[in-house]
């Protein structure tokens, strides 16, 4: 990823690399080194969030990412990865010929994803489970997400927890956050009207069908979308006000550009006109 070219090498949000250090592990002089960078970066504004969250079995680990954003921003080459980490590990570190405490050493890559997200508003979940070995201290594990870009090699967002803090029920509603359609809104009941999965009382498109095209989200009595003049003069407003709910990004985005302009009003205009919907 980062063609290390000598070791020690440090490499800060996957753009500015250092090759060197101190004899005998002595790294306190490398601070004033280490300091202009991080201050050159401390204030970059990223548009992703990610919450890390799941529960621990008896001998594994499942989890749930969640990457969100709070603007938009192109998703080409955009990726979350997921790792594996054990901090504090009481090992021999032959070039300084003692015994250090070895920080966040990834144990496992667990998941290199695509991110298809790139609007605000927009998030995606991505979940999964891993054993925990027998040879790993359980109170050290870390679950660390990273969103990058595979061309720039940017990191625009990471994120850590150890296992042990992760909240597996968020809403404190008894289901668990796997299993709960309202991860952090409070609904035992898990009411779901329009048996989409999501629950009623996070649900913004409940009782609406929103898919490419239908920008109002109207049905017929028979449950079929509607798809007309209606839905472009919505799609119109949308644009002039920039207001609307968040079902609005899996409808209004006709012509698959990832962007929502006068040319999805064209499109759908056309789709309407030669009956493809």
């Amino acid at each position: 990823m980062y063609s290390v070219g000598g070791i020690p090498h440090t490499q800060w949000n996957g753009v500015e690399p250092t090759t060197g250090g101190y004899p005998d592990g002595n790294w306190q002089p490398m601070y004033n080194s280490f300091l202009p960078i991080y201050n050159n970066m401390v204030g970059d504004n990223t548009p992703y969030e990610i919450d890390i969250n799941g529960f621990i079995g008896e001998t594994n680990v499942l989890y749930d990412v969640t990457v969100s954003m709070d603007a938009g921003m192109s998703n080409v080459n955009q990726k979350l990865d997921i790792f594996i980490a054990e901090d504090n590990i009481w090992s021999y570190w032959t070039g300084a010929s003692s015994y250090h405490n070895a920080r966040n050493v990834v144990r496992d890559w667990l998941a290199s994803e695509n991110l298809s997200i790139s609007d605000a508003g927009g998030a995606e979940t991505f979940s999964g489970v891993f054993d925990l070995d027998s040879n790993w201290n359980p109170d050290s594990i870390k679950i660390i997400a990273i969103v990058q870009n595979y061309s720039s090699k940017q990191v625009h967002q990471v994120s850590a927890v150890n296992i042990n803090d992760m909240n597996p029920d968020i809403d404190d509603d008894g289901i668990l956050n796997n299993e709960d359609n309202c991860v952090e809104i409070y609904n035992p009941g898990q009411d779901d009207d329009d048996n989409d999965y999501i629950g009623n009382m996070c649900d913004p498109c409940n009782n609406l069908i929103y898919i490419l095209g239908n920008v109002n989200g109207d049905y017929a009595l028979d449950g079929e979308p509607i798809i007309n003049v209606f839905d472009v003069l919505t799609l119109v407003d949308f644009l002039i006000t920039n207001e609307g709910n968040e079902c609005l990004q899996y409808a209004t985005n006709i012509n698959q550009d990832h962007l929502v302009n006068i040319l999805d009003v064209i499109s759908l205009v056309r789709n309407i006109l030669d009956g493809e919907y």
